[in-house]
C-alpha cells in the first residue's frame, strides 16, 4: 500500500550525474534534456579521488511522477553514465 503522501510535483530535482571521465557525454546528454525544463545547466562538479570518474550537476523541473522518471531513465541510458543520484 502506498503511504499517504501529498503530491511532490511541479518541484525542481537536482541530479549528480557519474560518468566515465574518458566519455564524451555530451551529445546524450543534450538529447535527454531536450523539450526539458532546465533550471540549472550541466555544470562538472568534483572529480573521483583516482580521476576515473567526473561529476556533473544539473536540475529540471518536473510537472509530475512520470516525467521526472522520464528523465532520471533517459539520464541513466547515456552510454558512458555510471550512475545518477
Amino acid at each position: 500500500m502506498k503511504p499517504d503522501v501529498p503530491d511532490l510535483y511541479p518541484a525542481v530535482f537536482h541530479f549528480s550525474v557519474i560518468v566515465d571521465a574518458k566519455r564524451d557525454i555530451s551529445g546524450g546528454l543534450s538529447a535527454a534534456l531536450a523539450g526539458r525544463e532546465v533550471t540549472a545547466p550541466p555544470q562538472p562538479g568534483p572529480p573521483s579521488a583516482s580521476g576515473r570518474y567526473a561529476t556533473l550537476r544539473l536540475s529540471a523541473r518536473c510537472a509530475n511522477r512520470e516525467e521526472h522518471e522520464s528523465l532520471l531513465s533517459a539520464l541513466k541510458n547515456i552510454p558512458g553514465v555510471k550512475m545518477v543520484l
